[in-house]
């Protein structure tokens, strides 16, 4: 990727996974199929996702606790080859968690304990930004406090970074970001919750408002109805493939990773959508929440070019 550069801020937890057997549950007792650690939250998914084309284009700055998870999600890290230069480690507090339950036919809920995540500051992003140069892109989400997440989103921005928001999880006060990001990229059920409309929204009338609200380029994803846009003037609409879904955890993070590769690659943003797209049915249909190597791959052959600048 040249000097391409992908920084995202935000959220690492570790996920302790649980897979609900075909049996369901009596009363408030589930009987589980299978259990599994991993590292999580939505900016390790994405950047995970990143360094699966290339490692080092991809910053991670964030926090986790001194703890064992800690040292869990830091080893997952250097596995991939992503630098933990950015990544804080806070002995006050122990490093985020996502308690998740995945049902049989792949969806699933959790329970989020931020930890270290809710320490996370605006004087985290300044440090990161006082010794580094601007990058190209930088991803954010609502997973770590909100004035965070602004402070961040204006501080990249004035510096000439094109800022790639994802309004998820969504809460309070998601709608004044809007004007802070170049891309939005949420799905239909934060859309209606954002405007304060009805779920049954026309999808083109979503991203209108989502336009008149400031979001610059507005991006709805639809799960199996793929996604539409608002580019300009142009209305982009990708479809995807069906899918076996094995566990839509990461889905939506590996979407946007695939997205901002190849917009960091001077791909159409159609294309971009379209890289993206293939990014979550491949996520949906395994256990694990990023892409790998061999998905990138899968991609490539999917929108007809290479992901990466050729040199």
């Amino acid at each position: 990727m040249g000097s391409t550069s992908i920084c995202v801020v935000g959220s690492l937890n570790a996920d302790l996974i649980a897979y609900v057997g075909e049996q369901g549950s009596a009363a408030s007792y589930a009987t589980g199929s299978n259990f599994e650690m991993a590292a999580g939250g939505k900016s390790l998914n994405a950047a995970m996702s990143i360094a699966s084309l290339d490692p080092a284009a991809v910053t991670l700055v964030g926090r986790v606790g001194s703890d064992d998870l800690g040292s869990f999600i830091m080893g997952t890290l250097q596995a991939r080859g992503i630098s933990t230069e950015g990544v804080i480690s806070d002995d006050r507090i122990h490093t985020g968690v996502g308690h998740v339950r995945v049902n049989p036919e792949g969806e699933y809920d959790t329970v989020v304990v931020p930890g270290a995540n809710g320490k996370f500051s605006a004087a985290d992003v300044d440090a990161f930004l006082d010794g580094h140069e601007p990058p190209a892109f930088v991803v954010l989400n609502l997973e770590v406090p909100l004035p965070v997440v602004r402070h961040a989103a204006t501080r990249f921005r004035e510096l000439g970074t094109t800022v790639v928001l994802n309004l998820s999880p969504v809460h309070a006060g998601a709608r004044s970001l809007l004007r802070l990001a170049d891309v939005v990229v949420l799905n239909r059920s934060e859309a209606c919750h954002v405007l304060d409309v009805p779920a049954e929204t026309d999808e083109r009338l979503l991203l209108t408002a989502l336009r008149e609200a400031g979001a610059k380029t507005p991006v709805l994803t639809l799960g199996e109805g793929g996604v539409v846009a608002l580019d300009g003037n142009d209305f982009l609409q990708e479809k995807v493939e069906p899918t076996q879904i094995v566990n839509s955890i990461g889905a939506g993070d590996s979407f946007l990773a695939a997205m901002v590769l190849a917009m960091a690659n001077d791909h159409p943003f159609s294309v971009s959508l379209r890289a993206a797209n293939e990014a979550g049915r491949l996520v949906c249909g395994r256990p694990e929440s990023f892409l790998t190597s061999d998905d990138i791959r899968h991609i490539e052959k999917a929108i007809g070019v290479p992901l990466a600048k050729v040199s």
